[in-house]
């Protein structure tokens, strides 16, 4: 066969059928199932892949297990991966879906994703729900219901960074009758460990599931309902043996391998557009794309100071500033006000620097840290993504590292700062300027950036952001210092030197980046000196400014 034959029966594997959900048989089924796990597999050596995430909730006893396990059947297992989740409260310290991020699928795989962050939203719905008092009549909405509201509008905008980040998403959502959940309950099969630790046998507690199925079905419109439940006749004349060798509903299984193919099918589609061409882009995304303006310069980016600080009044001033600023990153999970009867603060934070090469983000930060216990922070260095982290949305890599909070641990702050040298901010930087991103995913990832941003500092999460700015003659000292210093030659690269030649693009890089990232929540700071020293206490003073902001001691 031709090499062109071959790309021909290649482009015909892959492509979408929108009617193949209502016509094919059970074993054409099958067959157009594992022809389009491998193609989604092949993606990864063609270009661009797309993973798809298959969500599964609903109520218990819908056949969601049987349903999966009936797609596992018919498919390569090998290519498909099964995550589960019992729901539990969302934690107070971290965005819903940061907990679940781990498990996304890579780009070209499947996962099915049981229980999931929608899992974990119930949850906290239903605990507001138990616990909430009589409706006050000014209020449109019960307490439960304003949260449940928030949350998903925020779920809502994730998930579109997601699928415009080559992570498609299938929602099923499985639903049975009362009947049917009666008789399933009663039959003689060992029952899983109850989803949202719930009584599926308490009818009141049934009630509020369902009241909360219907804000989130009618609020996000793009969940796929199945019915799970039985033909009447089975609920009433079959005896428990004949039910338990039929299992559950064989045509709610059929539609759910049905929806799985459609959208595999639709992430191949999606794995064959470039970027500027992604059609799960939004139409409001793509016209800011094509109206993006170029920001204009600061001074701030240009104009550099060059003091001379010296020594002795460096060092005396550098001490006191580190002794306040251990103070106040230690105080941040003790504090519980003045009257020591409030709540702890349990914040989070995060210091993200960014900087033109050799600009002393290192060293800043080495000063920052000086006077705490290596336990207490994390400093992550950001290179280049490996391959893991490309078959992943932009974001994935640094979402892994975000500070958690884990009650296990005897003293709560260690391990609750992350300090990054280097961010999520290189896609609108030096991928911009060396062109590794397309257009129009650098000029998409500044919303992106300011969503996750926003989400973290809605939990409390104290995020401090420094650039920091020398002039291009510095620059090149201290790339001369750095070739002749043994330990610092590491340093150096070949690309510090090429990445010199475009110095303008990366300052117009960094003045867009500050014009449209300096938010209330996360605002930017800019430290533009060519003297070590004074860099190195201006971020000091920044840090300490912002934490007493929120630490009171």
């Amino acid at each position: 066969m031709s090499k062109d034959n071959k790309n021909e029966n290649k482009e015909l594997r892959i492509t979408a059928d929108p009617l193949s959900k209502f016509h094919m048989d059970e074993e054409q089924l099958r067959l157009e199932l594992v022809k389009a796990q491998y193609a989604l597999r092949e993606t990864r050596q063609q270009g661009q892949a797309t993973g798809l995430l298959v969500l599964v909730n609903g109520m218990e006893y819908s056949g969601k297990g049987a349903a999966v396990t009936q797609l596992r059947q018919w498919v390569d297992p090998r290519l498909l991966n099964v995550e589960a989740t019992i729901g539990t409260v969302p934690s107070k310290y971290e965005p819903i879906w940061q907990a679940h991020v781990a498990k996304l699928p890579r780009h070209g795989n499947i996962t099915a994703y049981f229980g999931n962050w929608y899992a974990d939203l119930i949850e906290g719905a239903l605990l507001l729900m138990k616990q909430e008092k009589s409706k006050d009549k000014e209020d449109e909405f019960e307490a439960w219901e304003v949260y449940l509201r928030h949350q998903l509008n925020l779920l809502a905008e994730f998930e579109m960074d997601l699928m415009n980040n080559h992570t498609k998403l299938l929602k099923c959502w499985f639903h049975i009758d009362e009947d049917t959940l009666k008789h399933r309950i009663k039959d003689d099969k060992d029952d899983p460990e109850w989803l949202y630790h719930m009584d599926w046998q308490d009818k009141k507690k049934v009630k509020r599931f369902n009241k909360i199925a219907k804000v989130i079905l009618s609020q996000q419109q793009d969940w796929i309902i199945l019915d799970g439940s039985e033909p009447q006749e089975i609920t009433e004349n079959k005896s428990k043996k004949e039910y338990k060798d039929q299992g559950y509903s064989e045509e709610a299984n059929l539609q759910f391998c049905h929806e799985v193919l459609h959208a595999t099918q639709s992430a191949l589609l999606s794995s064959q557009q470039n970027d500027s061409k992604h059609p799960l882009v939004s139409e409001i995304t793509r016209n800011i794309n094509a109206a993006f303006s170029w920001a204009d310069i600061p001074d701030k980016l240009t104009d550099i100071d060059d003091p001379d600080m010296g020594k002795t009044n460096y060092q005396k001033a550098l001490a006191k500033k580190q002794n306040r600023l251990a103070e106040l990153l230690r105080a941040r999970a003790d504090y519980k006000g003045k009257e020591g009867d409030g709540e702890p603060t349990n914040h989070h934070v995060i210091f993200a620097f960014e900087g033109m090469d050799a600009a002393g983000k290192g060293g800043a930060i080495k000063r920052l840290v000086a006077p705490l216990d290596p336990r207490e922070y994390q400093i992550y260095n950001i290179s280049a993504p490996n391959r893991m982290e490309q078959q992943h949305p932009y974001l994935w890599r640094f979402w892994r590292r975000l500070p958690e909070f884990s009650p296990t641990l005897k003293e709560e702050r260690l391990s609750r700062i992350a300090i990054f040298d280097r961010t999520w901010y290189g896609r609108v930087l030096v991928e911009r300027v060396e062109g590794f991103a397309s257009e129009a995913a650098w000029q998409r990832a500044y919303e992106e950036i300011n969503r996750m941003e926003r989400d973290l500092a809605e939990k409390g999460t104290i995020i401090i952001k420094y650039w920091l700015a020398i002039d291009k003659q510095e620059q090149l000292e201290r790339f001369e210092e750095r070739k002749e210093t043994p330990h610092k030659q590491f340093k150096l690269t070949e690309d510090d030197w090429r990445n010199r030649d475009k110095w303008h693009e990366y300052v117009q890089a960094a003045a867009d980046m500050l014009a449209r990232t300096n938010t209330k929540q996360a605002p930017w700071h800019v430290v533009a000196t060519n003297d070590k020293r004074t860099a190195r206490l201006a971020v000091l003073d920044h840090a300490i400014a912002q934490l007493e902001k929120v630490i009171k001691i």
